[in-house]
């Protein structure tokens, strides 16, 4: 270990959370190489008789006494497990030191055992900071390795050591043979189980990255989306069903604005603003947390009209879950003469494709739109269409030809 670490102890007082007592609880903040985590001490004092540039209780009450004396033996037996961890050569972090002192010994943490305090914690932070999608991928991960490890090597549980290319192989391999996960399905799932690893590298769980030498590829799909006709043969569906009508409506401001199913759900009027003569929404992707600024057509803003409330915090589009909107988009789809599987999703490719890039707009300002954190994400999502190709190269051709029109002296016909 390097004599450049430096490691420190230091306990405050939680003034913003006082007890109902009225005291003010004391933490612990263990510092490693600019690293740190809090502990709880369970002590607590009178926010009087706190000092926090000596990080000890003040006065010669009994209070005082005893808490001080409680604070010397928590540092105590903070800087002996630090010691030990050292002498154990492996390499410490404050989550690792924290976790000795709580009488978590690592080394016999389990994959499955930290996978479900992640999962634990995630979800915790769904809908605050965190996607409830994420959460159920990570969920799904985590019920095939609970599968798995008992099936393929007899045993609950398997300790992180044991965690090696070969296992990796053999879960890759099970997903895809035995669970019958299509290639990119299994990718995704593998890029997760790849981040949970990681984090358990951060936490000192594992000294290798077992990922460092295995390859994931992904294939190359063709990204579903709508023509401008058929955007049109949509538009001009009279359905007779209420719902068959809402979902039409709101699958085409969707192609239109480029929001997503869950963010149209949220859509309410507070999320609408006028500028000048133009309607804007401005909001925020519940996946991502991006914020997305979108002015509305004119067919979205005629669809915005007709289910406007009256509530400022009131959804704009009533909608029922993706999975019946998808149904009913597969009756709307045949009445439109349609016969590709279209679900709600695909609104977004083909406001990606259709609505802007085939119109000439930047990757980088769909990008904005759509509310990616990369532009990377973006070029997924939006292909050249055809027309696009073939306007752009008539205008490329324009260019070319007057500029090297002396070295054509006779026209060729071809």
């Amino acid at each position: 270990m390097s004599m450049r670490n430096t490691f420190k102890i230091l306990f405050y007082a939680k003034k913003n959370a006082p007890l109902r007592n009225g005291n003010i609880p004391i933490m612990g903040r263990i510092t490693l190489n600019g690293e740190r985590t809090q502990i709880s001490t369970r002590q607590s004092v009178p926010l009087k008789l706190w000092n926090a540039s000596l990080g000890r209780a003040i006065g010669r009450s009994s209070q005082a006494l005893l808490v001080n004396e409680q604070l010397d033996r928590i540092h105590y037996r903070i800087e002996h497990c630090y010691h030990t961890l050292l002498c154990e050569q492996v390499p410490v972090t404050p989550c690792m030191i924290k976790e000795r002192y709580l009488g978590i010994d690592q080394r016999k943490h389990g994959l499955l055992d930290f996978f479900r305090r992640h999962n634990d914690e995630f979800h915790r932070m769904v809908g605050i900071s965190r996607s409830k999608t994420t959460y159920y991928k990570y969920r799904s991960v985590y019920r095939h390795l609970e599968r798995f490890i008992p099936e393929h090597y007899g045993c609950n549980d398997l300790r992180f050591k044991e965690i090696d290319r070969k296992f990796l192989a053999d879960f890759h391999r099970y997903m895809v043979l035995e669970c019958n996960r299509k290639k990119n399905t299994t990718w995704v799932y593998m890029i997760a189980f790849k981040h949970i690893l990681m984090l358990a590298r951060e936490h000192g769980y594992m000294d290798r990255n077992p990922f460092a030498d295995y390859k994931l590829n992904c294939e190359s799909v063709t990204r579903n989306y709508l023509s401008m006709p058929e955007l049109r043969s949509i538009i001009r569906l009279k359905p007779e069903s209420p719902t068959l009508q809402l979902i039409r409506d709101a699958f085409l401001f969707s192609c239109f604005t480029g929001l997503s199913y869950i963010d149209l759900r949220r859509l309410t009027p507070r999320h609408l603003q006028r500028t000048r003569d133009c309607l804007w929404i401005h909001t925020f992707r519940q996946k991502t947390g991006s914020p997305v600024h979108i002015r509305l057509f004119d067919v979205a803003r005629a669809i915005v009209r007709k289910y406007l409330p009256d509530g400022c915090d009131t959804p704009i589009f009533d909608l029922p879950t993706n999975g019946w909107c998808n149904s009913c988009l597969e009756r709307l789809m045949a009445m439109a003469g349609i016969t590709r599987r279209i679900t709600f999703h695909v609104a977004r490719h083909t406001f990606a494709t259709t609505i802007t890039l085939s119109q000439g707009m930047a990757i980088e300002t769909i990008s904005e739109l759509l509310g990616h954190k990369s532009v990377r994400t973006t070029q997924i999502y939006a292909k050249i269409t055809p027309s696009k190709l073939e306007r752009d190269m008539m205008l490329l051709s324009k260019k070319i030809d007057s500029l090297y029109q002396d070295l054509v002296p006779v026209p060729v016909e071809i």
